[in-house]
């Protein structure tokens, strides 16, 4: 960021920071499009037994390159009176297309139970707001370009500068309460992109609503795996089934890492500052299966342990770096249980959700040309993204700049799915507890109360100086997709609405 850039956004945060923690409808989409916005129409798409909404889809150029298109699809709301706001969907990876949610996840398109044709869904955020998916970083999914970026700060002002392009195709859609949402490695780009936002409201001023953040990379890693790991396996070892051995394997290597004193800090209100042990910036957990085992050759490594020895020597050995617990205990999982997933420990084989149905579905050619999509093979991940920004040593949001979007007036919502493994509850809430924001760290009393969907227990939710956050039971790391409604009802009553706070 610039020096201006960081004096906006202090004098921003400044003028905001005492507000924040002490109509009619907007004209519609459709009747306020210009010639730019009709060649972006969508036609008819194979294979669909019911209606979508009126949506439009394609590829816009980021200004300022040379030959970089990001794709997006926007849907109308399904019901006007509901126009007024728009929510924004991002996936994470990073480098995992958008259409993943779309289709397996939030949007009208729903491909349930491995089907190959599309199913309606009746728990579509469209039935919320209008909604728009985009394609990002350039050489995800349906984006295309020569030059990818190589750092989250080229990611971020690739996608500032082609909003503004993408206002300029649909300008009725600045005036909207927009809302920034997504999962996973979204949690890292979403504050980004809406601190640039915030800093640039002379130039593109747009009404920024709210942030929601699934399953999000946002704190500190070790705190969101190492750490919490073994807690979390206790917790859910009755799904688990890990035996004796193992677990205590799992435990002892806990407490000499100096985790289990860790945990012992997690308390409401925090006592004081939580210290995590080890490098904050590791990033071990993320390296790909293809990287381990090509560092086999070079460290000593088991990335298949089956006995509590071999685990004992996954978690001290060189592969990972030293206290690997939460890579031992998942690559003994994976090894040990057909069908294992760390985005969901419920999955068995017979419900394992595989993504070749909407991938093949989307590279129809009838719905590539319905959605004005490159003629290429969609494919929902890029590798080669993943590699490269998932190994950048980006500094956790959480560590100033979600509460500096906090203080400047904007809401935050975190959810987690109580079936993840890959970024687990525990480690959200622990960097929540270690967060300080509008004056004071972490919750003061424990997000317990009762989260209901249709009259039942779905989770339980708190909310203080402007953040609030949910924990989704029977559910995973694509929480939209494990528990639909749950998902809708949260960005029902609290992204998009107010209920939940009432």
């Amino acid at each position: 960021m610039g020096s201006i850039s960081r004096v906006i956004f202090a004098l921003l945060h400044f003028l905001t920071v005492v507000i924040a923690c002490g109509t009619e409808n907007s004209p519609n989409i459709a009747a306020s499009l210009g010639t730019n916005a009709t060649r972006f129409a969508v036609g008819n798409l194979p294979d669909l037994g019911f209606e979508l909404p009126q949506s439009w889809a394609g590829q816009i150029s980021v200004p300022g390159t040379t030959n970089d298109e990001l794709f997006f699809w926007l849907f109308a709301a399904e019901d006007q009176s509901l126009s007024d706001d728009l929510i924004i969907w991002l996936n994470g990876g990073p480098g995992c297309s958008s259409l993943d949610g779309l289709t397996s996840e939030n949007g009208p398109l729903a491909f349930y139970a491995n089907l190959t044709v599309p199913n309606e869904n009746p728990y579509s955020w469209t039935k919320l707001a209008n909604v728009v998916y985009i394609d990002q970083p350039v050489g995800t999914g349906y984006s295309d370009g020569s030059d990818q970026a190589a750092t989250n700060a080229q990611v971020t002002a690739d996608f500032y500068s082609w909003l503004t392009a993408f206002y300029e195709v649909f300008p009725a859609l600045k005036s909207k309460g927009t809302h920034l949402t997504g999962e996973s490695y979204a949690g890292v780009f979403i504050p980004y992109f809406a601190q640039a936002i915030l800093v640039n409201q002379a130039k593109l001023e747009l009404n920024l609503k709210s942030i929601a953040i699934g399953d999000g990379s946002i704190g500190n890693y070790a705190a969101m795996t190492d750490v919490t790991a073994v807690e979390y396996l206790e917790e859910h070892n009755m799904i688990l089934g890990l035996p004796n051995d193992i677990l205590t394997t799992l435990k002892d290597a806990s407490q000499a890492c100096g985790f289990t004193d860790v945990l012992g800090q997690l308390s409401y209100p925090p006592k004081g500052k939580i210290v995590i042990p080890g490098n904050p910036e590791d990033d071990n957990f993320k390296r790909s299966v293809e990287g381990r085992q090509a560092s086999n050759t070079t460290d000593s490594c088991n990335i298949n342990p089956t006995t509590a020895a071999l685990v004992n020597s996954t978690i001290y050995g060189t592969c990972y770096g030293g206290c690997a617990t939460w890579s031992a205990a998942a690559d003994y999982l994976t090894a040990t249980r057909p069908c294992f997933s760390v985005y969901n420990i419920e999955y068995i084989c017979a419900n394992f959700p595989s993504t070749t149905p909407f991938t093949e579905y989307l590279s129809l050619p009838g719905v590539r040309e319905a959605i004005h999509a490159p003629n290429k093979t969609f494919a929902d991940c890029n590798v080669t993204i993943l590699d490269t920004l998932a190994l950048e040593l980006v500094t956790p949001p959480a560590y100033s700049l979600i509460p500096s979007i906090l203080e400047a007036g904007i809401p935050i919502h975190l959810y987690s799915g109580d079936y993840d493994l890959l970024l687990n509850h525990i480690g959200t809430e622990l960097v929540i507890q270690n967060m300080t924001w509008c004056g004071k760290q972490g919750f003061q009393s424990p997000p317990d109360k009762n989260f209901t969907v249709d009259g039942q227990v779905a989770g339980n939710w708190g909310y203080e100086r402007g953040l609030s956050y949910h924990h989704i039971l029977h559910a995973g790391h694509a929480v939209p997709h494990d528990q639909p409604a749950s998902a809708f009802a949260f960005v029902r009553d609290f992204v998009v609405g107010d209920a939940g706070y009432r």
